[in-house]
């Protein structure tokens, strides 16, 4: 669900498209530059030249801030994710490619990155809707079963275990190109990783 879609549901308010833009690159560059705790919402306030009533009024919290702003991030992301995991081609090639997607977000976004897998709280992250990723899961899921299904992916473990695999496989990725300190391209790592994922996860003969 679009960030703003949920918002709505929540308090009844829109955040308002100027406001979100204001707030944007002082959230992304606050959060990804330190600890969650060392970020508050009157420091947002200040850096971004606003009332602190007014972010109060349509946020609470910053946990509800970061979270709305991780689900606005992520929006082309996910829509891309699904695009590619969607189409007609076979599954291994669909699965290259939305591991392709992911490479290429966050290296041109390595800051949402930074906050995704090294600054959001996890426990607290995990109890928001914006931490399952909704429809693009469900896609990756349902294409993953249809693999089993059809023999081209291993019977002999879950879908979701597979799924895991595929998303940890990524996970690992960016945090050690970030601890490398970016030295090398995160998306001409592509084929290899995908290579390790595909021979752990295609069917067996």
């Amino acid at each position: 669900m679009p960030a703003q879609e949920r918002e709505r549901e929540e308090t009844g308010a829109v955040i308002p498209e100027h406001m979100a833009a204001r707030l944007d690159p002082v959230v992304l560059a606050m959060f990804a530059s330190t600890d969650f705790h060392g970020v508050d919402m009157r420091s947002i306030a200040r850096e971004a030249a606003m009332s602190f009533a007014t972010i109060y009024r349509y946020f609470q919290n910053k946990e509800k801030l970061l979270f709305w702003f991780i689900a606005r991030w992520l929006q082309p992301l996910n829509e891309a994710a699904q695009r590619a995991i969607e189409t007609s081609k076979p599954l291994r090639e669909r699965l290259l490619d939305r591991l392709e997607v992911h490479l290429r977000f966050y290296e041109a976004n390595p800051q949402v990155g930074r906050i995704i897998f090294l600054t959001v709280p996890l426990q607290r992250w995990m109890q928001d809707e914006t931490f399952a990723y909704g429809e693009p899961v469900k896609s990756l899921l349902a294409a993953i079963s249809a693999g089993q299904e059809s023999g081209e992916l291993r019977k002999d473990v879950p879908a979701v275990t597979i799924f895991d695999a595929y998303m940890a496989m990524f996970n690992r990725t960016f945090l050690m190109w970030e601890y490398r300190g970016r030295k090398t391209s995160l998306l001409s790592q592509r084929d290899h990783i995908f290579h390790i994922l595909w021979d752990g996860i295609k069917a067996p003969g």
